[in-house]
């Protein structure tokens, strides 16, 4: 995928797809990615992500053709910044998508929901109706649904042509899901965070800002699942990685 978006550099962390959208310019990209005539999918990005992708092609290619590649762990900007590359800016999913919806609604675009259990999308719709009066939520579908029915699905979202589809919880294979089936789309921005639905819909609390910025984020997290713990030798894994790639200076 050319990269023409304005206010976006693309840089990569260990051979990953990475990109830097200073806080100040999130608003224009936004404007710009809905003016946009494409399918754009923008996915939010953890050094487990990462990782992954480094082992999985199918992965990497879906993220060199998002549109916005965003970071959300610490552990990517140290990464950048060990590798001398360009530091993108990190961003909590919930900030960006309510930043991204205040441009939706600033531009009286349209919205459909994806995923959740069916009383929890209805609550979602609710709260941003109530939020965002200006956004037309042309349609929802809740999560966890039968393979028959997805066609219906599609179609139902094709018809409905939203400017920005919101998936999450229930919908199966995440961020892949949305890059195998953007091509029978509608042109919009597409995205898939489970953290984002669950907090507009009470089930999980925003975390602190100051946690967010000591990237002490995910502590809560492993709490609530603790066998992540084993994740800790990915992410020493990682760190190697970033040294040899320091001393082979890739």
């Amino acid at each position: 995928m050319e990269r023409k978006l304005a206010d976006v550099v693309r840089t990569d962390v260990l051979g990953v797809p990475v990109d830097v959208v200073k806080s100040q310019d999130l608003p224009s990209v936004i404007a710009a990615l809905l003016a946009e005539p494409g399918r754009n999918q923008i996915v939010f990005l953890r050094t487990w992500d990462l990782m992954r992708a480094r082992r999985s092609r199918a992965v990497r290619l879906m993220l060199r053709n998002a549109a916005l590649v965003i970071p959300v762990s610490r552990g990517i900007q140290r990464g950048a910044r060990f590798l001398l590359r360009r530091v993108p800016a990190r961003y909590h999913p919930f900030d960006f998508v309510i930043r991204m919806l205040n441009v939706v609604e600033e531009k009286r675009a349209s919205l459909y929901l994806l995923g959740l259990k069916r009383k929890d999308v209805v609550l979602v719709e609710n709260n941003i109706r109530r939020t965002f009066p200006g956004i037309a939520l042309v349609g929802r579908y809740n999560g966890y649904y039968p393979s028959s029915v997805e066609p219906d699905i599609i179609m139902a979202i094709k018809k409905a042509a939203p400017s920005v589809l919101l998936a999450g919880p229930g919908v199966p294979r995440r961020d892949r899901w949305i890059n195998d089936r953007k091509s029978q789309l509608h042109p919009g921005i597409y995205l898939w965070s489970a953290e984002v639905l669950e907090i507009l819909a009470d089930r999980r609390q925003r975390p602190p800002r100051k946690s967010f910025e000591r990237g002490t984020d995910a502590l809560a997290d492993a709490i609530r699942r603790p066998w992540r713990i084993l994740r800790l030798f990915v992410y020493a894994w990682y760190g190697l990685l970033l040294l040899v790639h320091r001393v082979l200076k890739k």
